[in-house]
């Protein structure tokens, strides 16, 4: 069951003013005499954070690494993991993709087209994984390199970005590059030129974040792309931060891989990732994980999302919360964590005993701010946030302090908050 409009309606407790979806997100006017607040109220966001049963008494600022999940993504899986525990035996094992009590033989075809409308891809070009390490490691174990052949990439990846060309690197020969790129970076036509500068004829494939998960630093992937492509390499995209917080358009970026995840700022539940091929370029990865149609070739997304049996609760958990992130509005969630972002970054540009990692230009950032107080590591930020005010940002070491996402179920208040609390450690 996918989140309707009435149902939205009702957990918002609004259905007596007998408002439309569009209303109570404020796309139209106001009716009579009791009009919703819009996307800018304070009171349209209080909503919001009321339909995350995140504790009262507990400020959350992490979801780069695993987000909170609305009251309907966990109503959605509790419903169907007792669905399918009750009627185990009405399953007749005659079409598995109409009969969803195992996901792994499921083309999952409803929410693979979910995800392509929210990236701008087709459906055949998505596959469903289980998340971004997953994801990656397909890439890299699928396409084809010779011995010496070069994968550039930044020394700010992460290690699931990584692992999967690491072990390319030791199994086949293939030859595993980093470039260095600023922390905090300055601008988009710095990073653009230091990575394009590093290619060279043996550069086969480049493998990039278009959001760092270290500095929150939005790369400036849609140029670096074109320029990859013209002397013929192979472009893949981690996206484990930006699905959910920016918007993305892969047809734009012009990618030939882009791989994502949904359990941060979706807010769907651990388990679900994506894999987006260009069509183009699909039949150019072996299959990994080797089912019944591991060399199908007519749904390409297909032949990488089967492989065994897996979790259904959890895929509908994602469904529901892909609704509800789709109810609200993309552009308006993207805007909201940008201001709550910007709001904590223009406070912490005020103490000269802060030190903030994450891009000078604000147009390379958006809900994620790394930064440390001088003379404390990430690790005591971390506590001390805690036990002062029950914030719950996350330790980036002892160079990098904290680094602290913004996100709907955050309030300006809160910013503020923490901003007492970091002047605080200051002292």
């Amino acid at each position: 069951m996918n989140i309707s409009r009435r149902s939205i309606l009702k957990t918002l407790g609004l259905s007596s003013l007998a408002l439309t979806s569009a209303q109570v997100f404020g796309e139209i006017s106001p009716v009579g005499d009791t009009p919703f607040p819009d996307g800018d109220d304070p009171l349209f966001w209080k909503k919001i954070r009321d339909q995350f049963p995140l504790t009262k008494d507990t400020v959350f600022f992490n979801p780069g690494t695993v987000g909170a999940m609305p009251r309907v993504v966990v109503d959605k899986m509790v419903e169907h993991l007792r669905y399918i525990s009750e009627h185990v035996a009405d399953w007749a094992y005659k079409d598995d993709n109409k009969e969803e009590f195992i996901s792994g033989y499921n083309n999952l075809m409803s929410i693979r087209t979910k995800v392509a409308n929210l990236i701008n891809a087709t459906a055949s070009e998505i596959a469903m994984t289980d998340n971004v390490t997953n994801s990656m490691s397909y890439i890299a174990n699928g396409i084809t390199l010779q011995p010496g052949e070069e994968i550039l990439t930044t020394d700010q990846e992460h290690s699931g970005g990584k692992g999967g060309w690491l072990v390319k690197e030791k199994r086949y020969g293939a030859v595993f590059k980093t470039v260095a790129v600023p922390k905090p970076a300055h601008s988009p036509v710095e990073v653009y030129d230091i990575i394009v500068k590093a290619l060279t004829q043996r550069t086969k494939v480049l493998m990039l974040s278009h959001m760092i998960t270290g500095s929150g630093a939005i790369l400036p992937i849609k140029e670096i792309c074109a320029e990859a492509h013209k002397r013929g390499i192979f472009t893949v995209i981690d996206g484990a931060q930006t699905i959910g917080q920016i918007k993305v358009d892969v047809q734009d970026l012009g990618c030939d891989t882009y791989v994502g995840c949904f359990h941060k700022w979706i807010g769907a539940p651990p388990g679900t990732g994506f894999m987006y091929v260009k069509a183009s370029r699909m039949k150019d990865i072996w299959t990994t994980v080797a089912s019944g149609r591991w060399d199908n070739h007519e749904d390409e997304g297909f032949r990488f999302t089967q492989r065994g049996t897996g979790n259904f609760p959890v895929l509908k958990g994602l469904e529901a919360a892909l609704d509800f992130h789709n109810e609200i509005g993309p552009e308006k969630v993207y805007a909201r964590i940008k201001f709550l972002g910007e709001r904590l970054r223009t406070g912490l540009r005020k103490n000269n005993k802060v030190k903030i990692f994450s891009p000078t230009d604000e147009a390379m950032c958006a809900g994620i701010t790394v930064y440390n107080i001088e003379g404390l590591t990430g690790t005591k930020i971390q506590d001390a946030y805690w036990e002062k005010a029950r914030m719950r940002p996350r330790s980036q070491g002892d160079q990098f302090g904290v680094r602290h996402c913004t996100h709907i179920f955050n309030s300006p208040e809160e910013i503020d908050r923490a901003l007492v609390v970091v002047n605080e450690l200051a002292g």
